[in-house]
């Protein structure tokens, strides 16, 4: 087998240029020269290699790409790419925050959209509560404008940011029911 189709293989495998380098026998800036001439996007795996934040996003990518099947996961051709996904045109970011904590009580769930707020069309925000997603926000691009943080009360559900709560079930109609944008 060629250096370079080992390369490949053992990146499949890991996700992870240092372990691939490992498995080839060869330094990672080496396994990284030979993926990026044989067109393989070196996009990493969060959900298992990346930090606490950055497994909780996967997490949520992970969801979304589940709960609508026919989004293109831009991720995975492009390590962090500018928005996470594009659902008929509509260009999707997805956030994701753990409940917070105040003095021991839950208060708030707090997604940051300062990167993207002029990129996405939508955000769709799972907040996850005992690591399972128990409330998904979808946020078109207009209301969002303007802001880089969003604290959302868990005690106040009078906040504005809960008008936009949906069932997570729900949201391939919705982005099905807004068929292609046209540019």
């Amino acid at each position: 087998m060629h250096i370079q189709e080992k390369c490949a293989e053992a990146y499949e495998k890991h996700k992870h240029l240092k372990l691939a380098a490992n498995d080839v026998g060869i330094p990672w800036q080496t396994v990284y020269v030979h993926l990026k001439r044989a067109g393989i996007a070196v996009t990493g795996d969060k959900l298992r290699y990346g930090s606490d934040t950055d497994k909780l996003a996967a997490r949520a990518e992970l969801l979304f790409s589940t709960l609508v099947p026919d989004a293109i996961n831009c991720n995975a051709k492009k390590f962090q790419s500018k928005v996470d996904f594009v659902v008929n045109g509509h260009s999707v970011d997805v956030k994701s925050s753990r409940l917070q904590e105040k003095n021991g009580k839950p208060t708030r769930l707090a997604f940051s959209l300062k990167k993207q707020e002029l990129l996405a069309d939508f955000f769709v925000c799972f907040g996850f509560v005992d690591d399972k997603s128990s409330h998904c926000l979808l946020i078109p691009s207009e209301i969002a404008k303007n802001y880089q943080t969003m604290s959302v009360s868990i005690t106040n559900r009078s906040s504005k940011w809960w008008d936009y709560e949906i069932d997570k079930n729900d949201l391939a109609d919705f982005f099905n029911s807004l068929g292609s944008k046209s540019f």
